[in-house]
């Protein structure tokens, strides 16, 4: 069809210039749009009456609004201020000139929608294409202007069919814009748009975001909760400024979804996601693969805290909070295909432990490993979950065998169970002999100097100038041994061991908006810590010399005594620091109950060898008394015998024995396993078992039930040729069971026990210490060994009368008190009786172990 437009129109065309901004910014552009100095008045379509005129009159303007210009009979909006850079990202309104036939009006009003379209594409691309605007949205762009080269091309030839085509019409570029470019533009400019908005969404409402970290939290600890059962997911709170990241592939994603039943726009979809991704599944390689995050404008899964490498030690003993802050998850706007909280675990560990296992070797990359590793391709491919658990298993093999190759772990365990948990027997009664009158004073009282000089002359600390050090292959046997020997320090705790152990299974309330008052997102944790420190600080505030009670091991030494190992890189990883305070919790009360076996000991010498208690000229009344004090002594040391071997071979070492069964198995799977690692790409990438596309955001599969059935039914068969799992956290998982169980059936981890043993012991330590006072009280109890003594000794006996009253008065006295340490005895045993039997179903059938052997020794109570 030939132009209609006549040549006055022509040669009285409006001239376009350019102008400069006067305040440029970084929202605009410096050079202002295409105007129009004189708008030249159209010739009025009242007056044209051919209905093809007319037409070709609309269609010429068309051509113009298509690429976001006015025409003669085509006019933006009087809204629309095209020099207004968000105006151009909505596009502009277009208003068609009212006397145009209606037939005609109809089909224009539906074509100037892609003028506005289009013009919202060159907008983005003006204020979005720009580095800080992060990678996706720049990959973005880049398809934008793919599209746009593409959008040009066909309105040349829609421009082409106009000026030569005599047939051409209305309905001819209706069709032709559907066809080649509608849909396409379409979804770019309703993705756009949404990108857009949310990002002034996003800087409008910046400081009510802040306001909304704790209910973001929140959510984020209630959906950790209900997928993993636990909160050790390090999250980051904070929410992006801009849409940028995984937000552009959210909202590409869920347009796929929502479109999931439109087959041409769902591969325009699905086309589009896989190229704005690039960049993101780029990133995920690098840190999955080398352990590296490349990420300069913040946008991955994963946020390096750069704070927290601020004054890092390498050797510090909080390595594993280090660790723990150094990588967060951003949970904001994930796609489906990593939603999971498990997976997002994996992501995080593996590139964490690759970091980890360079820095140990001080390697930068895995070049010497002769890896063959296929990188993840694609979001939404069916092999996503495979390659991000192999990958998963490549970083646990390499760091379980830096930890068990490199550094000797097994050993470790062992050796830490020989210093920690009494099997050292020998060197420890010994330290206990020596230090014997210092552990039991008052802990405010004792030369610490002194305490240290005896348990180092005795344990052997020797110097050794080895010392673990990033870069070694690993150490020796000896220069574990060298570590912890070195390392190791005695020191007496201001909390006791009753306190400490009925604190720690306190909870108190804390002030969350005080963690995230500052958007601070470890902050949360930080305030944990201090309330646990306030929990220690309450134990201890009421505790002082004043308060020394002789007759209760509260305030002894013994009951503060700690042993304390800083453990170095990368030991502290798995051994952290609640596992070395569980280890310290577990010494204590190994150690205070061989010093009460040593008390009973000393008290036993001094009732059956010392001249007093066996003189023979007593009454028949007396020497029956001093044989029930014998008795109860009997029985008490019966207890802490019946009580100390439970605890070293009922409680202890079967669960060293379980413990060390699943880490040399471990040890001995690893050596079966080479460093270098192959990963390569499924078999039948897009095909499920029964032959039916499977998995990512595409997904028509109608087998997926049986294919995931069959797929767990593989995976329990491959997880049962091996009994315990080859992973890290499999074997911090263990070291944790294995001192939990400890703790329960040592009655720890129950108020309830530990005020039953507590009152045992302390029955126990009373009534010894009564037993050392009697000496005095025995000579008064006999006329002849008084006067022997007396002579002896006058300044002692001065003023003490001896007669038959005063010696009657006095047995009488006696029989009391030791009636009543039988009575506190029986009762003290009698609760812990009842408390195990009540608690050994319900907490643990251990305490049913010791119940049996109770109730076997002492059948009377």
């Amino acid at each position: 069809m030939t132009s209609f437009v006549s040549s006055a129109q022509e040669e009285e065309s409006e001239r376009d210039f350019v102008s400069i901004s006067n305040n440029p910014d970084f929202l605009s552009t410096c050079v202002n749009s295409v105007s129009r100095q004189n708008k030249i008045k159209p010739f009025p379509l009242s007056d044209v009456k051919d209905l093809k005129v007319q037409q070709g009159l609309i269609i010429k303007d068309l051509l113009f609004a298509f690429l976001g210009y006015e025409g003669f009979y085509i006019r933006y909006s009087d809204k629309y201020d095209p020099s207004n850079v968000y105006a151009k990202i909505r596009g502009p309104d277009f208003k068609i000139a009212k006397h145009l036939d209606v037939s005609l009006k109809s089909i224009a009003k539906k074509l100037v929608k892609y003028g506005k379209y289009y013009s919202g594409l060159n907008g983005f691309i003006e204020l979005y294409d720009r580095p800080t605007s992060g990678r996706l949205v720049q990959r973005f762009c880049s398809c934008l202007i793919s599209f746009i080269e593409k959008y040009h091309q066909v309105i040349c030839a829609l421009e082409e069919e106009f000026k030569y085509n005599s047939s051409f019409n209305l309905n001819n570029l209706e069709n032709i814009l559907y066809q080649e470019v509608s849909l396409g533009l379409g979804h770019l400019y309703e993705i756009l748009t949404t990108i857009h908005n949310d990002t002034m969404e996003r800087q409008r409402n910046k400081a009510q975001y802040n306001e909304m970290n704790f209910t973001n939290f929140m959510r984020s600890i209630e959906n950790d909760l209900k997928q993993t059962g636990s909160i050790d997911l390090s999250t980051d709170i904070a929410r992006f400024d801009v849409c940028k990241g995984s937000l552009i592939l959210k909202i590409v994603e869920d347009r796929i979804k929502t479109y999931s039943g439109d087959g041409p726009s769902h591969e325009f979809l699905l086309y589009l996601f896989d190229n704005i991704s690039t960049d993101y599944v780029s990133m995920m390689n690098k840190w999955l693969i080398e352990g590296e995050i490349d990420d300069p404008f913040e946008e991955f899964l994963i946020k390096q805290n750069e704070h927290a490498s601020q004054g890092f030690d390498i050797q510090k003993i909080n390595i594993e909070k280090y660790w723990d802050e150094l990588y967060m998850i951003r949970p904001e706007g994930l796609i489906d295909q990593i939603s999971k909280k498990d997976l997002q675990f994996k992501i995080l560990t593996t590139g964490k432990f690759l970091t980890i296992f360079k820095k140990c070797l001080k390697i930068n990359d895995f070049s010497g490993f002769d890896d063959n590793i296929d990188p993840i391709e694609k979001l939404y491919s069916q092999d996503l979950e495979y390659k991000i658990e192999e990958l998963y298993k490549r970083a646990n093999k390499l760091m379980m065998k830096l930890l068990f190759e490199g550094y000797d772990l097994a050993y470790l365990l062992m050796y830490l169970q020989f210093k920690f948990l009494s099997n050292d027997a020998y060197k420890l009664d010994s330290f206990l002999d020596k230090s014997f009158i210092d552990l039991k004073k008052n802990k405010h009282s004792i030369s610490l100097s002194r305490l240290r000089n005896s348990y180092n002359s005795i344990f052997n600390s020797e110097s050794n100038s080895d010392f673990l050090v990033l870069g070694q292959a690993g150490p020796t046997k000896m220069n574990v041994e060298s570590i912890i020997n070195k390392s190791i320090e005695i020191s007496i705790d201001v909390t006791n061991f009753y306190d400490l152990a009925k604190e720690i299974l306190n909870v108190t309330s804390i002030d969350a908006e005080e963690a995230l008052r500052n958007s601070n997102p470890n902050a949360f944790k930080s305030l944990l810590n201090k309330s646990l420190e306030r929990q220690i600080t309450s134990a201890t505030s009421h505790t002082s010399q004043d308060a020394y009670d002789p007759d209760h091991s509260d305030e002894y030494t013994i009951a503060g005594i700690q042993l304390n190992i800083k453990l170095p890189f990368p030991y502290n990883m798995i051994i952290n620091q609640t596992c070395m305070f569980e280890y310290q919790l577990l010494f204590k009360l190994s150690t205070l109950v061989r010093f009460v076996s040593k008390l009973l000991d000393h008290t036993w010498k001094e009732i059956n060898c010392s001249t007093v208690w066996r003189y023979g000229g007593y009454d028949a009344g007396i020497k029956k008394w001093i044989l029930r004090c014998r008795v109860l002594h009997n029985r008490m040391k019966d207890f802490i015998n019946q009580f100390s071997f439970y605890l070293t071979y009922d409680v202890t070492e079967s669960n060293y024995r379980i413990l060390m069964d699943q880490v040399l198995e471990v040890k001995k799977d690893l050596e079966t396993k080479d460093l270098s690692t192959c990963i390569k790409n499924k078999a039948s990438e897009s095909e499920g078992i029964f032959g039916a596309r499977k998995g990512g955001i595409g997904n028509f599969s109608y087998n997926n039930v049986f294919d995931e059935k069959i797929l767990s039914r593989n995976q329990k068969l491959n997880q049962s040729k091996t009994k315990h799992e080859t992973s890290f956290e499999a074997i911090v998982h263990s070291l944790e069971t294995f001192l939990n169980n400890i703790l329960r059936d040592s009655l720890l981890t129950n108020k309830l026990t530990v005020d039953v043993l507590k009152n045992m012991l302390d029955a126990i330590i009373s009534y010894n210490n009564y037993l050392s006072r009697l000496k005095k009280s025995l000579i008064l109890l006999n006329i002849d060994l008084f006067e022997k003594f007396r002579s002896d000794y006058p300044e002692k006996f001065e003023g003490k009368v001896v007669n038959e009253e005063e010696i009657n008065k006095r047995f009488r006295n006696l029989n009391e008190m030791l009636n009543a340490h039988f009575q506190i005895f029986s009762d003290s045993l009698n609760e812990l009786i009842m408390t195990l039997r009540s608690l050994g179903i319900q907490e643990s059938s251990s305490f049913l172990i010791l119940l049996e052997r109770l109730e076997v020794c002492f059948p009377t109570n």
